[in-house]
């Protein structure tokens, strides 16, 4: 595998803005020692693009031409998901067990998705390999950030399933206000109104995950942490029926490129926006 870990992207000019950008859906790519014959069904293998937030990288993986410090994971979070705890899983007789947490080993069906279970030690070293420094790279980066301007805004990118969102086109999460000063959190969501999106807040399960809740200390250490979620409906051509047996089949779903430009443009402008609601609030 030829890519560095994690990916770094950072702006044509040094320091850039104060704003880094975490994408930790990013990944769609296996762990390289992973072989067809690991999982259990050969079509589980596609659950490595599936559990990528889709078109993610369209959207938010540029961000660094318009100042910003991009940091994300070529990896998926089946195998390893940056944005829960770290001890986000369960340990029993059979080795690790998770549905939803730091790894994926049981499909919510409670199947298992590979032939033969993942010890503690497997799991330690994987989080070791992959979990443990996308942290310190983002705590370096942060504080380069914040040598350089004082304040970080700190945006965690997401495209949320078009099962879960349901109606929901844009949701902001700050941890209910507690991650995000309120006047940068309005900035952010005036951004996505002008651009003719509707707007949300901290909507249950999607009030912001573990990077949000780690870093964001606007006081204790002056970040600014919002997490954006922009439903992956808005863009796919693929109905919502269609998207999981699409997935579930190896295709990818496609692009609604309009809808993809729009909220490209949208987040620029976000990015753009900040450096200069974040003077306001210190005037």
């Amino acid at each position: 595998m030829s890519d560095p870990f994690p990916l770094v992207r950072r702006p044509p000019q040094t320091p850039g803005l104060p704003v880094l950008v975490s994408i930790p859906h990013y990944g769609t790519q296996p762990l390289p020692h992973i072989r067809p014959s690991d999982y259990r069904e050969a079509w589980f293998a596609t659950f490595a693009y599936g559990f990528a937030d889709t078109f993610v990288g369209d959207i938010y993986a540029d961000l660094h031409r318009q100042g910003a410090t991009v940091l994300a994971t070529p990896y998926s979070r089946l195998f390893v998901d940056v944005n829960r705890r770290r001890n986000d899983f369960e340990c029993g007789p059979q080795g690790v067990y998770s549905r939803r947490g730091v790894v994926r080993t049981h499909t919510r069906r409670e199947t298992p998705i590979f032939t033969r279970p993942l010890s503690l030690a497997e799991l330690e070293a994987r989080l070791q390999a992959y979990y443990d420094p996308y942290y310190r790279t983002l705590e370096q980066l942060l504080g380069e950030l914040r040598a350089a301007h004082g304040t970080v805004v700190l945006l965690d990118g997401h495209t949320g399933s078009p099962q879960r969102m349901g109606d929901y086109e844009v949701i902001l999460g700050t941890r209910h206000g507690t991650t995000c000063h309120p006047a940068l959190a309005a900035a952010i969501a005036d951004v996505f109104a002008a651009h003719g999106f509707r707007v949300s807040h901290n909507v249950s399960g999607y009030a912001g995950g573990n990077i949000v809740r780690t870093y964001g200390q606007p006081r204790r250490r002056q970040v600014h942490a919002v997490q954006i979620e922009i439903n992956a409906a808005l863009l796919m051509t693929t109905s919502r029926q269609e998207f999981i047996a699409q997935v579930s089949r190896g295709e990818i779903p496609a692009k609604a490129e309009a809808a993809l430009a729009r909220c490209r443009a949208c987040v620029q402008a976000v990015v753009t926006t900040l450096p200069a609601a974040l003077a306001a609030l210190s005037a």
